[in-house]
């Protein structure tokens, strides 16, 4: 993996990093310097009572594919005798009494809960949450056809294809600050992504007791882009509605092709592709009792087997892959038999609890460090078994969000299918927010950081033009050389990247987020006396605006309710404008629809609106844009300065009820 995050079932993050780019939560053991060495020794394989009690702060993320049996003990004696005096270190113990406090106060809730008498458990379980579960069980697909396709250590094998050997020693993509994945031969030392490269060198060294270094290799994103869309081209064969949420991990339904393939044996994969292309998918459940099961997923094993085979094919590349019957847990599956393999997991419940009661909590998407030493320290749980044994006690001590999560995750359930929340444009509908962030030494040079902020904004800024995106909210992140986090978020009433303003929308979000980087600087400056040095940058949008309809710039609006305009509007349509609903009949585009396209004239900027068969969602949409409160506000603004300004005769101002009755 490459840092990306996962789309299913957050509890608290719902941003993804996009191009390898570690994060915060990523992070473990994030000093770019060496620290003093005076923290505690390893000691014939016991640790000292302050490193056992540490570990949990090196320990941010599972075990990556190819690190199951690694000397875990000795690697985080390494890593703590080489950092534990770091400013990450620092930070991440006072972050963790802030967990120790919450876990306290959890603690004590539960007892006041037990002293109150009662058997509250039980209630709960019968009133709330096993009727809950029963019903997300009841929406159970009935077959595996998720697929989530992971390419193996991505960024390193795209440097393989050109440096074989690289394959054969201990490499990882970066530099001494921060490295961005690690071949499978280094991960057997403990390296990867996220961790300084100093730590990696060292970690490989006394390992490996001198014999072997780490070697490093400077990224290349260009290469690793454009490796990704050649991955992307194949598996959209099999899926032309997959999602990439990051570089090197695809989500996919493999059902509609494999019900082509099954129902017309005669079908090619070319006619197949081309079918999928110019028809609406639909839930493979709707025909499940078409065909038998296990003869189904013998043959969808098969097909993605095949597909994994022709991305090395075309690509070089290897990929890992999970079959299931939710995204979630296809996403855990395709660790499992990393590099070059794919593991499936049935549909049904006992397949699913088979699968998922045994993993550790945080191997579940949205289960990070903090939610998993709260876990273990207040009710000691440690796998998902353990999770759902004490389901009641975790849904009355965590927030309504949180607590439904980890009933899902309790279950293995996801509400994830690869169409269900994408609109005809390709939108996905369900996405919250996303992110680019790049890591760097720190760096106080104002110049340079605005220069840092712009290149991460353009990037941005393609992603969002590329997934027709349009955000109302932008928000600056911001870590400072001690690791403390600055955020500034900016919303606007009108989403940017309308179809008819894009230019001037990258424009804008460029502007927004310079703004947001001078106020953290500004917030920082008036509190402490020291430079403001950053490490980090992270530019998030979100809050997006996912209608198809368009809304006008002022500027169009105004040229649209000129004067010269609207007696341009009268003349030619002047029927409509005395009744600005009625609707002139265009030509159907099916002799045999006995509804045909209509066109509509709106009475507020006098556009034409394409209506159809499918209801007046377009025109109430626009027309609602149109009467936004603030756009007009501004409208009648900008009129009255332009007739204050006319050097003619004084004429009386025109009010916005002329606007509106065509006056």
């Amino acid at each position: 993996m490459s840092g990306s995050r996962t789309p299913h079932d957050f509890l608290a993050n719902d941003e993804f990093v996009m191009e390898g780019e570690s994060s915060d939560s990523d992070c473990e053991c994030a000093s770019s310097e060496p620290a003093s060495r005076s923290a505690p020794q390893y000691n014939g394989g016991v640790l000292s009572t302050e490193c056992s009690a540490a570990k949990a702060l090196l320990i941010s993320a599972s075990d990556k594919a190819g690190m199951q049996n690694i000397d875990r003990e000795r690697i985080n004696a390494i890593l703590l005798r080489e950092s534990g005096k770091s400013v990450f270190m620092q930070r991440q113990r006072k972050m963790d009494e802030k967990s120790d406090e919450k876990i306290r106060d959890m603690k004590r809730k539960l007892q006041e809960k037990d002293a109150a008498g009662g058997d509250w458990r039980k209630q709960l379980l019968q009133s709330t949450i096993d009727p809950m579960l029963l019903e997300y069980q009841s929406k159970r697909r009935q077959r595996s056809t998720c697929a989530v396709i992971d390419m193996d250590g991505f960024f390193i094998s795209c440097h393989i294809l050109s440096n074989p050997q690289l394959a054969e020693i201990p490499a990882c993509v970066g530099g001494s600050s921060m490295i961005s994945t690690s071949n499978y031969i280094a991960r057997r030392y403990g390296v990867r992504a996220a961790m300084p490269g100093y730590l990696g060198s060292m970690l490989v060294k006394e390992l490996s007791e001198g014999k072997e270094t780490l070697t490093f290799v400077k990224s290349d994103f260009e290469l690793y882009k454009k490796k990704s869309a050649e991955v992307k081209a194949v598996l959209e064969d099999y899926d032309p509605h997959l999602k990439m949420y990051s570089l090197d991990e695809a989500y996919m339904d493999i059902g509609p092709y494999l019900e082509l393939k099954l129902s017309n044996g005669e079908m090619s994969h070319d006619e197949i592709k081309c079918t999928l292309l110019n028809k609406e998918v639909q839930n493979d459940d709707d025909n499940k009792h078409k065909f038998d099961i296990e003869h189904f997923h013998s043959a969808a094993q098969s097909l993605l087997h095949s597909i994994r085979q022709k991305v090395k094919d075309d690509t070089g590349l290897t990929c890992s892959a999970g079959l299931a019957s939710n995204f979630l847990i296809a996403k855990v599956a395709s660790d499992v038999n990393k590099p070059n393999g794919q593991h499936f997991i049935g549909p049904s419940e006992q397949q699913i609890r088979d699968f998922v009661h045994p993993l550790a909590c945080r191997k579940i998407s949205g289960i990070g460090r903090v939610t998993e030493k709260i876990l273990q320290g207040v009710l000691g749980i440690e796998t998902v078994h353990d999770l759902y044994q004490k389901r009641a006690e975790a849904f009355y001590l965590f927030k309504p969000a949180s607590a439904q999560s980890l009933m899902r995750a309790s279950i293995g359930y996801s509400e994830s299918s690869s169409n269900e929340s994408v609109d005809g444009n390709g939108t996905d509908l369900h996405r919250k927010g996303i992110s680019h962030e790049r890591t760097f030494s720190p760096i106080s040079n104002w110049n340079e950081l605005c220069t840092k902020v712009e290149t991460i904004t353009h990037s941005l800024i393609q992603d969002l033009k590329e997934r027709s995106l349009r955000p109302k909210t932008a928000t600056l992140k911001v870590k400072l050389s001690n690791f403390d986090i600055i955020s500034k978020t900016s919303t606007r009433d009108i989403a940017l990247f309308q179809p008819s303003n894009i230019k001037q929308s990258s424009r804008d979000l460029v502007g927004i987020v310079l703004k947001l980087l001078k106020e953290a600087k500004s917030s920082y400056s008036s509190n402490h006396n020291d430079t403001f040095s950053v490490r980090l940058l992270g530019v998030r949008c979100s809050n997006f605006h996912l209608t198809k309809d368009t809304q006008l710039s002022l500027d169009q609006y105004c040229r649209a309710s000129s004067p010269n305009n609207v007696q341009k509007q009268q003349q030619s349509k002047g029927a409509a404008l005395i009744n600005p609903y009625k609707i002139s009949p265009t030509r159907s585009r099916d002799s045999q629809s006995a509804i045909s396209d209509e066109v509509v004239i709106c009475p507020i900027c006098g556009a034409s609106i394409q209506s159809s068969s499918n209801g007046n969602n377009a025109i109430n949409a626009h027309i609602d844009a149109c009467l936004n409160a603030k756009t007009v506000k501004q409208l009648a603004k900008k009129e009255t300065l332009f007739a204050d300004l006319k050097d003619a005769k004084p004429k009386k101002k025109r009010s916005l009820t002329d606007y509106f009755n065509g006056r």
